[in-house]
């Protein structure tokens, strides 16, 4: 009598399998962190991990402190550019998180944190976030919106400006708030149409 061998149940589908990289990854990092800072400490010593350990996330909080502020004056610079704010905010973000990792107790994670405190290593991973974001969402962008260097209007507004004004319409009601009637004129702006 042969008997059925049982068969391993693999994720059907791309789905299911990216699934279940989120709690693997969950489980593997803390260990990994764990495993680094142990050894790290046979190296080092226990004293100077904990004083890396402490000094990183010292900076961590100074940075995520006075990130705040500074993303606020990058995107408000970049609209009065007439530019949109993607890049700003993108690298803000990506401070932030920069300085969260410095803040989690572990050596890869300060690594990455400080990583990303470089900013031509945080332009890089912007290009390679927004051209992912490009494909999946099918826009292209008329300019490179983290090309500090250039100011003015975005291109696509100007060769959409100069083929006639041809761009979206946008139907809808409107009222003129600086067309008021004369003193004495009882008339209401909505009759002048």
């Amino acid at each position: 009598m042969d008997r059925a061998e049982p068969k391993l149940a693999w994720p059907a589908t791309l789905t299911e399998s990216n699934s279940m990289i989120g709690p693997i990854i969950l489980v593997a990092l803390p260990l990994i962190e764990i495993a680094v800072l142990i050894k790290a400490g046979q190296w080092l010593g226990f004293w100077p991990v904990l004083g890396i350990v402490i000094a990183t996330f010292i900076l961590g909080s100074a940075i995520l402190g006075r990130s705040g502020l500074s993303s606020a004056l990058k995107v408000r610079e970049a609209l009065a550019r007439g530019e949109p704010p993607v890049g700003a905010m993108l690298d803000s973000a990506m401070v932030v998180v920069a300085a969260v990792l410095l803040m989690t107790p572990g050596l890869i994670a300060d690594i990455t944190g400080l990583l990303l405190l470089v900013p031509p290593v945080r332009r890089a991973l912007m290009h390679l976030a927004l051209r992912n974001a490009i494909v999946v969402g099918n826009v292209k962008p008329t300019r490179d919106p983290f090309d500090s260097d250039r100011r003015g209007p975005r291109s696509g507004l100007d060769e959409r400006a100069s083929d006639g004004g041809q761009g979206p319409v946008i139907e809808g009601e409107f009222e003129r708030l600086d067309e008021r009637p004369a003193k004495g004129s009882r008339r209401d702006p909505k009759e002048r149409q």
